[in-house]
């Protein structure tokens, strides 16, 4: 996926997670027999999502210098809830509730306004050419699927 800027990278792979955790929610809702594996593969592709993101961009480029430190720890944190949220899904899907599937829903939607609407955009302002290119081929070495939405 050629892109060059960091935003329009990520809004790709933020598709693609949306589009993952739709078929989750309506297969939970549903209590469908699917539910479990389309859980597994939201684990999945939020878990490289997220290493993408905190080891080759959030770690590469000295966020102090941009004045976003306290954005990039919010960030982190939050994928620390939804990885928890996802973890205690897989413990027990059947007990998964439209409450909890709304409240990580709007986490999700937060999370990747925040990136799109400000983080991302600030660093493809602020980095040079050079900087930008090194990220996106790093976040480029993960395979990412395409959305298949």
């Amino acid at each position: 996926m050629e892109q060059k800027n960091i935003l329009n990278l990520m809004i790709a792979h933020h598709a693609l997670l949306n589009a993952l955790f739709i078929l989750f929610r309506d297969q939970a809702i549903e209590k469908s027999e699917k539910t479990s594996s389309s859980l597994s593969e939201l684990i999945w592709e939020t878990n490289k999502h997220f290493f993408i993101e905190e080891k080759a961009v959030f770690d590469f480029v000295v966020m102090e210098n941009f004045g976003v430190l306290s954005m990039v720890n919010q960030l982190k944190d939050e994928h620390i809830t939804m990885l928890n949220d996802l973890k205690r899904f897989s413990e027990d899907a059947s007990k998964v509730t439209k409450e909890d599937l709304e409240n990580f829903s709007n986490l999700l939607e937060v999370h990747r306004e925040l990136e799109e609407e400000k983080l991302y955009p600030k660093i493809d302002n602020e980095l040079s050419e050079q900087q930008k290119k090194k990220i996106i081929d790093r976040v480029n070495e993960v395979p990412f699927p395409k959305s298949k939405n």
